[in-house]
């Protein structure tokens, strides 16, 4: 099948990338032009396990700028911008009314081919777009019985998204239009049935998941991304909670965590504690989702306090850092760890910022260590207050206290005997669980799991 990608994001390129390996002729398009040539230079222009040799093997995938010369052979033209948040909390849809303009003045459609909403939007933004869509290419004398509407939400976890892509847990296709539906069943019917040839770059999991098609309508498909996204947020949010009582009680909250997470009802996925969620995701989506429930006048008090549970998280870490140093203002802290999570050098709304940010706030001296997360944080945090440093050592050089903020492995195999050598004061806070305590205890750290 033809494919079009509006958007080459995180989700569109992946995407792209996948849908180009099982077989599909897939054109991405983006209105930037450094990422275009970027792309066709066989450069990723963002980090994601497996792609840059995936895309080095993509024959059937090519990149533009300009879609007027190729829609009216698509079969499937995907919308796979990004919707950010806006200052009051609503999804910021201007990206995803360009890429439906864009659609609109320039299909003239011929043959059957089904738009489909990838991105995350707010409720009955699908029937919105495709009301909108249908009447601009009617005025324009086009056969509008040929346009076809879905949404298909993406579940893509960064750091794995490939991996979420080609061996996923389900596929939603939100429709009532059975020629969409039979479009897309076709689309991603080597996904469903697990025909296609492993991608090396991107092995399969040891148990390989019988990937589920769940078929419903547009606005139980948008509302399935919300609920999903907003549920795993609750269960961090949750069991961080949980872990502050486990520190006033003397309970263990790595062993409470493992013990609920044998549960086959609860599942281990989500319940490890430390500075809580942060990324591009789940705060618009909780956000999104906060505002939807206050348009219809309906109160979410769950989903507001998980928010504020992780807002308070990097708060009880400021206190445990207190409690230990006593005066922060003056100390140097050297921070393991940027980006939101491990395996993606995304930094956006890191809570290692925000943990930064409050120790600045008192009088903290705030170094950044991490092992790709660099060149972007350096761009999006120019103005902050913190510095950064090429290596771990040259981070916890001369540091009052060293936090681990982002459970890189590269941190657990550390020297962590010639890093106590040149800190000021041995003092280490591991707010993501992954360093051995005894180990680092016996060669002298005043050791802190938060």
């Amino acid at each position: 099948m033809k494919v079009i990608n509006l958007g080459i994001g995180y989700v569109g390129l992946n995407t792209a990338a996948a849908l180009a390996w099982i077989g599909h002729d897939v054109c991405g398009v983006d209105i930037d032009p450094a990422k275009i040539e970027m792309l066709k230079s066989g450069k990723a222009p963002i980090r994601e396990d497996g792609l840059d040799d995936l895309l080095k093997q993509a024959t059937h995938l090519k990149y533009t700028t300009d879609i007027s010369n190729i829609i009216n052979e698509a079969d499937v033209v995907f919308i796979a911008v990004g919707t950010p948040s806006l200052p009051n909390g609503h999804a910021n849809l201007e990206y995803v009314n360009a890429a439906a303009k864009t659609i609109a003045t320039t299909i003239m459609p011929t043959h059957d081919v089904t738009i489909v909403i990838k991105s995350t939007v707010p409720l009955g933004i699908n029937a919105a777009i495709e009301r909108r869509i249908r009447a601009f290419v009617a005025q324009r004398g086009g056969d509008v019985s040929k346009l076809h509407f879905a949404s298909n939400p993406e579940f893509l976890r960064e750091g794995c998204a490939l991996s979420d892509t080609f061996y996923p847990d389900r596929i939603v296709i939100g429709t009532d239009d059975d020629v969409a539906f039979k479009m897309l069943s076709t689309l991603y019917a080597p996904l469903l049935d697990q025909s296609f040839a492993i991608p090396p770059s991107v092995p399969a999991p040891a148990n390989r998941p019988k990937t589920q098609l769940l078929r419903t309508n547009q606005t139980s498909a948008e509302m399935i991304k919300y609920a999903s996204n907003v549920f795993l947020a609750l269960k961090i949010s949750y069991i961080n909670e949980i872990s502050g009582l486990c520190e006033k009680l003397g309970a263990n909250i790595t062993d409470v965590a493992t013990g609920m997470g044998m549960d086959k009802r609860i599942a281990p996925y989500f319940l490890k504690s430390g500075l809580g969620w942060g990324g591009s995701c789940f705060p618009k989506d909780i956000k999104a989702l906060l505002q939807i429930g206050g348009d219809y006048g309906y109160d979410m008090p769950i989903i507001k306090a998980a928010w504020d549970v992780n807002e308070n998280q990097k708060d009880r870490v400021v206190r445990q850092i207190q409690d230990e140093l006593k005066i922060v203002c003056g100390k140097k802290i050297a921070f393991f760890g940027l980006t939101f999570k491990p395996n993606t050098d995304d930094v956006r709304n890191s809570p290692a910022v925000d943990l930064a940010n409050k120790l600045i706030a008192l009088g903290a001296d705030v170094v950044f260590h991490d092992p790709v997360g660099l060149t972007n944080a350096k761009k999006v945090y120019a103005d902050d207050a913190f510095s950064f440093a090429d290596t771990p050592i040259a981070a916890a050089t001369g540091a009052d206290a060293i936090v681990i903020a982002t459970e890189w492995k590269d941190y657990a195999t550390l020297d962590y005997a010639e890093i106590k050598r040149v800190m000021n004061t041995p003092f280490l806070f591991d707010t993501r669980h992954v360093l051995n305590a005894a180990a680092l205890r016996n060669i002298g750290f005043t050791y802190r799991d938060c």
